[in-house]
């Protein structure tokens, strides 16, 4: 068996103050091997968001372990969580999150800037991942320029052309109509396989969830139980 590549135990995360204590996360326990892409499915207010927000960093537990590749994370200051994830971890968000001031290529770029890229090396993984997505045309355009499927497009290449050994989707495909949520799925799990990477994508849809190799189902905060792909057994 493989050995853990994102481990979390016993993690924990609630909100607001004693009187108005809500539990997000409950004692929650996950391992996620190398290469692995986990579907997370859940209804709406779960904890499915907050756990992205745990295992990249932007947020902190209030218990328990969080690992990623043998780096506790939970022993990291503010800054050097953020430094861990601008260099390791992906963000694909379903609102597209693009900085509307930049260009399609701009904005695929800023990861690369941010991790101190050589402008030359910068400039030939834009131009690669600007034609794996299929936008070469499109890169000076910027995100109002832009229809949904194109920004999701610039997003998903915005999140992996630094090769982070991690990416997280949160309902990458929920502002998407279902022709060109579909295309972005595809699209994401290519990409993905390509490189090699650990994957949570987090979502409410079934057919989504299908496309990875193994789904987890939240409720209430807690694992309520995973499955391979191919097990309708289990609903939520």
């Amino acid at each position: 068996m493989k050995e853990s590549f994102i481990l979390l135990d016993a993690v924990s995360k609630s909100y607001g103050g004693d009187a108005s204590k809500h539990v997000v996360l409950n004692d929650l326990s996950l391992n996620v091997c190398e290469g692995e892409q986990i579907a997370v499915l859940g209804q709406s207010g779960c904890g499915k968001s907050t756990l992205l927000n745990l295992i990249s960093g932007i947020d902190y537990a209030d218990g328990g372990q969080i690992t990623i590749n043998q780096t506790d994370l939970t022993n990291l200051s503010e800054q050097d969580r953020t430094l861990f994830r601008r260099k390791h971890i992906g963000f694909v968000f379903q609102s597209f999150n693009l900085i509307q001031t930049l260009t399609a290529r701009e904005n695929i770029q800023l990861p690369l800037q941010l991790n101190n890229h050589a402008t030359e090396e910068m400039d030939d993984l834009t131009h690669a991942m600007l034609e794996r997505v299929g936008l070469t045309k499109r890169a000076e355009a910027f995100p109002d320029q832009l229809s949904g499927g194109e920004q999701q497009r610039v997003a998903i290449a915005r999140a992996m052309v630094h090769s982070p050994a991690v990416v997280l989707a949160d309902e990458h495909t929920g502002n998407l109509d279902a022709k060109t949520g579909q295309s972005i799925v595809e699209l994401f799990a290519e990409l993905a396989n390509a490189r090699n990477q650990t994957v949570l994508l987090v979502t409410h849809s079934r057919s989504v969830a299908d496309t990875a190799d193994r789904v987890v189902y939240f409720k209430q905060g807690k694992l309520l139980a995973e499955s391979a792909t191919n097990d309708t057994s289990l609903a939520w």
